[in-house]
């Protein structure tokens, strides 16, 4: 049975959300309406015609994701926004809409993907997607940019679903404004990177993001629910060790709920009433 058969077969109850990991900071997210995607990346492509060397198999192929009714796309690098992922899968799944940075935008628009089908999100503003709704943050990889003309090109999202509020980092660090813009939500699950970054591999064009130290930290600051470390897996020359975020975030406190997910995983969290 495909992830994707595992997704369609499962039912999601009352104040609950289901998560399955596909590497990296990709994450399939079944609501109580429907399935969201956020930077699927399920090939070896670099986005110039080579590979990446992966450290495992995709946990399903793009043309096994018939059930997609969102697509949520953090910036334009290949591990997060892939051609040759995204237009297999929006053939798979045609009802589906794509809410995208405008790196991200342009990436998919240069592949051939429908602009109708697009949308590009206003910081701050709420969208509705799949039944859902969706806020954009601003993310710094690493510096916070700005384009006065088209925004900011790499984000965030807050999901709110099913009285469960998600937040996905996509690739950030923690920039002055990123706590205040957070705080209006209590997080119950947070997906944050923690590869870091280094002059070695800021010097072979390797952008860098929040380490474990950091990831555990924003979790702490924001009375986070359950923190699940992303990019850290995939690609060997750019990982990081899981067990020093879970070490640490220990130390910092014992009581902070975690989740390591692995590729193809089911996490199910259900929101407890207070």
């Amino acid at each position: 049975m495909t992830v994707a058969n595992r997704i369609d077969k499962l039912e999601v109850g009352v104040r609950s959300v289901a998560f399955w990991g596909l590497g990296q900071v990709g994450v399939a997210i079944k609501g109580p309406t429907g399935v969201i995607y956020v930077d699927p990346y399920l090939t070896d492509s670099d986005g110039t015609g080579g590979t990446l060397p992966r450290t495992f198999p995709p946990p399903l192929a793009p043309h096994e994701v018939t059930n997609a009714d969102a697509v949520l796309l953090t910036h334009n690098h290949v591990d997060h926004t892939d051609s040759e992922t995204v237009m297999p899968l929006a053939e798979a799944s045609p009802d589906a809409r794509f809410v995208a940075s405008f790196t991200a935008h342009d990436t998919l628009t240069e592949a051939g993907l429908d602009k109708d089908r697009l949308v590009v999100p206003e910081v701050g503003n709420v969208l509705s997607v799949a039944g859902a709704t969706v806020t954009a943050i601003p993310s710094a990889h690493t510096g916070l940019e700005y384009n006065p003309e088209r925004g900011y090109p790499y984000l965030g999202y807050v999901i709110e679903w099913g009285g469960v509020t998600i937040y996905h980092a996509g690739d950030t660090v923690i920039y002055d404004g990123l706590i205040k813009a957070l705080s209006p939500w209590h997080i119950d699950v947070a997906f944050v990177p923690i590869n870091g970054r280094d002059y070695f591999r800021t010097k072979n064009g390797i952008v860098g993001n929040t380490d474990f130290r950091e990831a555990a930290e924003l979790a702490e600051t924001l009375d986070v629910g359950v923190i699940v470390p992303t990019h850290y897996d995939l690609l060997a020359f750019n990982a990081a060790d899981p067990g020093h975020f879970v070490s640490y975030l220990y130390r910092l406190n014992p009581s902070r709920r975690h989740k390591i997910l692995r590729p193809g995983e089911l996490f199910y969290f259900v929101r407890e009433t207070s």
